[in-house]
């Protein structure tokens, strides 16, 4: 008896919470904050990430992706996975990148990305995120169009 009421007090909290699953699964970002282009320009190139991305992350490095194709969450998720020496092999160029990202903050991260993506990069995320989430239109026959 003790369990189902824990059980029920549990779902009805979970449920009384309102949460985006995907927030739990990516990287999220504040979008009341306002990113400062000089700064953040001063970053990527005070971090030395012009040397192997380019000057606007247009570099294929590596046989990798350009940097400036990748979204604000795979670059931060990334940036993350390297500081914390998440990566597939151990690699020069991923030894590298891991002690570049060890020495970013959070905020460092995040102007990085502001840089490559734009000021409010942020904001365009989150409205984006709103659209995603409407459900789709259904048809007369209450079935939903794809």
């Amino acid at each position: 008896m003790l369990r189902l009421l824990a059980m029920i007090g549990i779902l009805f909290i979970s449920s009384s919470i309102a949460f985006n699953i995907k927030s739990l699964l990516t990287y999220t970002f504040n979008d009341n904050v306002s990113y400062d282009l000089t700064k953040a320009k001063d970053i990527y190139f005070k971090n030395k990430c012009n040397t192997c991305h380019g000057d606007n992350g247009e570099k294929n490095s590596y046989g990798k992706k350009a940097i400036k194709n990748l979204s604000p969450e795979e670059i931060k998720g990334s940036l993350k996975d390297f500081a914390n020496g998440y990566y597939k092999n151990n690699n020069s160029e991923n030894i590298q990148m891991s002690i570049y990202a060890k020495q970013l903050s959070d905020d460092d991260m995040n102007h990085i990305i502001a840089y490559l993506k734009g000021q409010n990069f942020s904001i365009e995320l989150n409205q984006q995120d709103l659209l995603e989430e409407e459900p789709k239109q259904k048809t007369k026959h209450n079935t939903f169009l794809k």
